[in-house]
């Protein structure tokens, strides 16, 4: 069945949507024709869609204008000071050249159109960890009954957040959108494009410290998604963290009142006094359970994933799935499951001989570090268990004592077996054996050292082992699950997200 087509924009309506004029030589174009999308890698253009010419560290997207015109680009977002613009429009003339300031901005600016002309609920989804999951979560709950479009994989900076928008069906009711940032400055230009009715933050953490500084700096950054929400939105938060704790309400009371948002505070352990919370929070074969409690209601939970922080996850997206007309808590709760993890996010795998492999390595912060070891150690039982972790990017100057740390908490968890993958991580194994972890229980490869890794796992893993892998996206530890899943799965066999 062929998917129904997006419709976009005539070209004509393109100088008016960017506040340009066109190239005077673009004397051929027909400018009633309407764009079948949009693309910034002229690789994957399609014939009769318009190429945002974008620029980065190590590449120039005006030099592949003329690529995408003969990959079929019939009008082109370029900046205005690139020298020779003149002479390539002039070979040209039946395509839209477009000269702007700044193509990034424009392709923003696009974004925030389409989302105009289509008009969905959108919610934006911002934190330290967590942000993938919840967007995975808040999708699943809304799907049943709306049509929803969700951010892909990761695609939640500044390029793939306008690239998702533009993915969006015409007929789409609901958006999920996620929003990620490295400085600040970056959630609110986000935010400027997507103007969310509900914000969800699921955290504070130390994550990119290197680029923030500090927790508080990275509370008042995350808090910049307040800034752009529509008069009337909702803000959904983490009100077990102390920073978003006080941050959140400051930013909301630095709102103008007019426009100043509805807050829902949520405790995923019960504890603070929020509107919303998770209770009785049991392990269970399957997963987890929880209670869902909102002033009078309880409704029983069930998830099929490890991980005490997937129960906070999980609030949060049932708070915010619910604030839509037409979702209850119960078909809500029913909707979570058969929730599976996304990719690298304690995506477990079962197999056959009794093992668990835990892939864990989408990326890592000292605090998604502690999570993924609660989790394993709490369903530890009797089984060996092995760690495979890497370095921890991106944390600035503190990054040797939190690696350090994080090598006091593995002590105290008495792995059987701790691998590290780089100079980073080679600082939680000293600490890990300074905190009394036997040496024969350790091994250290440097970064890459996928096959050793590998070959020292199938030696060492016993049937009933217990391994989990994790450590920043950068060291791609992917390359050492992907052969044990391949090597260690039986014929009958199945993953169990």
């Amino acid at each position: 069945m062929r998917q129904p087509r997006n419709h976009y924009w005539k070209l004509k309506e393109l100088s008016v949507l960017l506040r340009t004029q066109p190239l005077p030589v673009c004397r051929e174009v027909n400018l009633e024709q309407e764009l079948a999308g949009i693309s910034t890698d002229s690789r994957k253009l399609k014939a009769g869609e318009l190429f945002v010419a974008l620029s980065g560290a190590n590449f120039a997207g005006q030099d592949f204008v003329e690529s995408a015109i003969k990959q079929g680009a019939v009008a082109v977002v370029v900046p205005g000071a690139v020298p020779d613009l003149l002479s390539l429009a002039q070979r040209y003339p039946q395509v839209l050249f477009l000269p702007v300031a700044d193509t990034l901005a424009a392709l923003g600016t696009l974004a925030r159109a389409r989302l105009g002309k289509i008009n969905p609920v959108v919610f934006a989804v911002t934190g330290s960890n967590g942000k993938t999951t919840t967007k995975e979560m808040l999708a699943a709950i809304l799907a049943p009954v709306f049509r929803v479009h969700k951010t892909a994989g990761n695609f939640n900076n500044l390029i793939g957040l306008p690239l998702t928008v533009f993915a969006m069906p015409d007929d789409c009711q609901v958006a999920v959108l996620e929003m990620g940032m490295n400085v600040p400055g970056e959630i609110a230009q986000l935010t400027a494009i997507a103007r969310p009715d509900y914000a969800i933050i699921t955290n504070v953490a130390q994550a990119h410290l290197a680029g923030l500084g500090s927790l508080a700096a990275i509370a008042r950054a995350k808090c910049e998604i307040i800034s752009g929400l529509k008069p009337g939105g909702v803000v959904i938060y983490n009100g077990d963290n102390p920073y978003l704790a006080r941050q959140v309400p400051a930013t909301v009371a630095d709102c103008p009142e007019v426009s100043r948002p509805r807050l829902i505070a949520v405790s995923g352990y019960g504890a603070a006094e929020t509107e919303i919370k998770a209770v009785e929070i049991r392990h269970k074969d399957e997963g987890l359970s929880f209670v869902f409690e909102r002033k009078d209601e309880r409704v029983p939970v069930t998830l099929p994933c490890w991980g005490r922080h997937n129960v906070m996850n999980a609030v949060l997206a049932l708070a915010a799935g619910t604030c839509l007309a037409g979702m209850g808590p119960v078909p809500a709760a029913d909707s979570l499951k058969h929730f599976q993890m996304p990719a690298g996010r304690l995506q477990k795998y079962e197999f056959g001989d009794g093992k668990i492999l835990l892939h864990d390595a989408y990326n890592a912060n000292p605090d998604s570090m502690a999570a993924a070891l609660t989790a394993v150690s709490e369903r530890r039982g009797g089984r060996f268990l092995a760690l495979v972790l890497g370095d921890m990017n991106e944390l600035g100057p503190e990054s040797p004592a939190l690696h350090r740390q994080l090598g006091e908490k593995v002590a105290q968890i008495r792995p059987d077996l701790l691998v590290v993958v780089g100079e980073l991580a080679a600082r939680i194994a000293s600490a890990a054996q300074a905190a009394g972890l036997p040496a024969a229980r350790v091994a250290r490869f440097g970064v890459g050292a996928f096959t050793a890794v590998v070959n020292l796992l199938r030696e060492r893993l016993p049937a009933e082992g217990l391994l989990l892998v994790k450590g920043s996206r950068t060291l791609a530890l992917e390359n050492i699950v992907n052969p044990l899943i391949a090597d260690l799965r039986l014929p009958d066999s199945e993953v169990l997200n």
